[in-house]
């Protein structure tokens, strides 16, 4: 896959911008704050319609504006020229009371992102990501989600059905424990009235000259039932591909790292869910497992108002060296680690789908000392490259042609790109 063209419009600092590129490794270079990392975001946009920088998409419209749009067009590994638009629209704009996001490809507009998902593939590699390693959960769940959904679509829509259903549990959850709340609230105002609960039983008894046939009431399990099994369905499929793509992830990022710091740090990769299911099982016993610890677990979510376990609540673990490396990694090791991990989203993309993904590094060759930026650049030596930097005479010092890099025993183009203040020129 190769990115042809990038449009953007309204998009951060830029109000209209056209650029056109070849294969090979293309670099954008300047000032900070100049606009470097918003040509990366704007490209990565296109992948799964969110920023990995904001959920706001009202912090990506240029100031004054009411709405932004960014489009790729690319040429696929089989010879298809596609495009993929993404934009925002203010409900301003739309004299509506509602904003409005925009997807569309090859000009035909697309109503849900889980079509538009997988058709553009590129990863990248920024500072955020280093909380994959050193930040909570939800990161390192949003790594695995993501990489999973560009391969498989009926993995994002069991993400959103998940996250519905849920969402619905909760809801219920919170109705049973305010119900219960104000039954013992009205019972005890009850036996205060009748002057304890043996006199307020003997009046109850005494005014009920007509037996009434009440039905048992229903226990917290079996009202949580119905949508216990929905979501432990939906949970099942997202936990079996999860066990299923750790283990891939593990093995590839193990070797990446290995290749990076010759051999002289291991890593590996633990999914943290709850106990008793493996990548071994089916969903039908993944399932089972699951409904059965909601069910167990359903008093306790009650008083809480929420869903206690589940793919919302799960882990990652990241090791280095047998050790957590959240704890024992230091900001270096932390770096490599994450960049390791990008580099098996990237060859585990390009193994199931087909397609060569694009790779986005933004601000990453000055981190790394220039053994590892060559190691770097062999290992995705087949793949576009789009980069940022302050000094393009640093992330390259050992070069001497500032055209020209050695990867592989090959060749390969480079392209520079000055950017200033939301302009950006070829060198």
């Amino acid at each position: 896959m190769r990115l042809t063209s990038l449009k953007l419009t309204n998009f951060r600092n830029y109000g209209k911008l056209e650029l056109s590129f070849e294969d090979g490794i293309h670099v954008f270079y300047g000032d900070n704050a100049q606009g470097k990392t918003n040509l990366l975001e704007a490209i990565f946009l296109c992948t799964c319609a969110r920023s990995h920088r904001t959920g706001r998409d009202e912090e990506l419209i240029l100031h004054g504006e009411n709405f932004y749009k960014s489009e790729v067009e690319f040429l696929t590994d089989r010879g298809l020229e596609e495009k993929v638009s993404f934009a925002y629209i203010q409900a301003e704009a739309l004299n509506s009371s509602r904003s409005l996001r925009k997807m569309s490809y090859n000009d035909i507009e697309v109503s849900n992102i889980s079509e538009m998902i997988g058709l553009f593939h590129a990863v990248i590699f920024a500072p955020e990501d280093l909380q994959i390693v050193k930040g909570g959960p939800g990161g390192r769940r949003r790594f695995l989600d993501l990489l999973i959904s560009q391969i498989s679509r009926p993995y994002f829509r069991a993400l959103q059905r998940y996250s519905h259903l849920l969402s619905q549990r909760n809801s219920l959850l919170k109705i049973i424990r305010e119900r219960g709340s104000a039954n013992r609230s009205s019972s005890k105002r009850t036996d205060m009235a009748a002057g304890g609960p043996g006199l307020a039983t003997e009046a109850k008894d005494t005014a009920d000259d007509i037996e009434t046939l009440e039905l048992p009431p229903m226990t917290i399990q079996e009202e949580l039932s119905v949508w216990d099994r929905s979501l432990a369905a939906e949970a099942a499929h997202i936990l079996k591909q999860r066990l299923d793509y750790v283990e891939q992830i593990s093995n590839s990022a193990s070797l990446s790292l290995a290749y990076l710091t010759d051999s002289n740090e291991e890593l590996s990769l633990k999914y943290k869910g709850i106990g008793g299911i493996s990548h071994l099982q089916s969903e039908g016993e993944i399932a089972a497992i699951f409904y059965a610890r909601l069910q167990r677990s359903a008093e306790d979510d009650v008083f809480r108002g929420s869903t206690s376990l589940g793919p919302h609540r799960d882990d990652l673990e990241v090791n280095l060296n047998e050790y957590p490396a959240r704890t024992y990694a230091s900001q270096g090791q932390q770096r490599s680690l994450v960049l390791s991990l990008k580099i098996a989203e990237l060859l585990l993309l390009r193994e199931r789908t087909g397609e060569r993904p694009i790779l986005l590094l933004d601000d990453v060759m000055s981190e790394l000392d220039s053994k590892r930026r060559e190691r770097l650049l062999e290992i995705v030596k087949d793949h576009q490259v789009f980069m940022t930097g302050t000094d393009k005479e640093h992330m390259f010092e050992n070069n001497d042609d500032p055209t020209q890099f050695l990867t592989g025993g090959q060749e390969r183009s480079m392209y520079f790109y000055y950017v200033k203040a939301g302009s950006v020129t070829p060198v």
